[in-house]
């Protein structure tokens, strides 16, 4: 497809589409499903599938995989969805860029903050925003883990994790998932 051509969106029924083979990308959040589904029930199946045809005839997922199980998981019968043109190679490229895409950005912590601000009316569900509540409570600092020491009384508690990177360029990219994830860092070198 050339950058000046219409997309159209065209309608497939579920038995049409599956997942591309071999897909790289996995999910890393087992309630991420559920999660996804809740917002589509939110806010409606707002973003179309990529899909390549396939020489059997079925239409592989290039790009949307996790939204396809949500919405399987409400009982979509049909999906809305975007045939990528182009050859399987260059499908599958795609189907890793728009995976990749998604890590050339990162969240702006003060204008998240106001957002949420603006949203916070007492009455508006947060996690309508994909967000946990708990993910929002340690954005505003205030959530603390508690935990019981040896004398029964509630007590701030850290819990700490170490990870063995091979090199540098993993630790970086450790470090950075971990940050996104709203968990406190600190790297060490031996």
């Amino acid at each position: 497809m050339s950058n000046t051509e219409k997309l159209v969106i065209k309608y497939f029924k579920v038995k049409q589409l599956v997942h591309l083979e071999g897909n790289p990308r996995k999910s890393i959040d087992p309630k991420g499903r559920e999660r996804l589904s809740g917002l589509i029930k939110t806010h409606g199946f707002q973003n179309p599938l990529q899909v390549f045809k396939e020489k059997n005839g079925k239409f592989s997922i290039i790009c949307g995989n996790h939204r396809f199980d949500a919405g399987k998981n409400l009982g979509m019968k049909e999906f809305p969805c975007i045939v990528y043109t182009g050859s399987r190679k260059k499908a599958i490229a795609r189907a890793i860029s728009d995976n990749k895409s998604n890590e050339w950005t990162d969240w702006d912590a003060p204008l998240l903050k106001d957002a949420f601000a603006d949203l916070d009316d007492g009455v508006f569900n947060l996690e309508f925003t994909g967000f946990e509540q708990v993910e929002v409570d340690k954005l505003f600092g205030h959530y603390t883990e508690k935990g019981s020491d040896q004398s029964g009384q509630l007590s701030d508690t850290k819990y700490f994790v170490v990870v063995q990177c091979k090199n540098e360029k993993d630790q970086k990219k450790k470090i950075k998932e971990f940050m996104k994830a709203g968990l406190e860092v600190k790297s060490v070198t031996s």
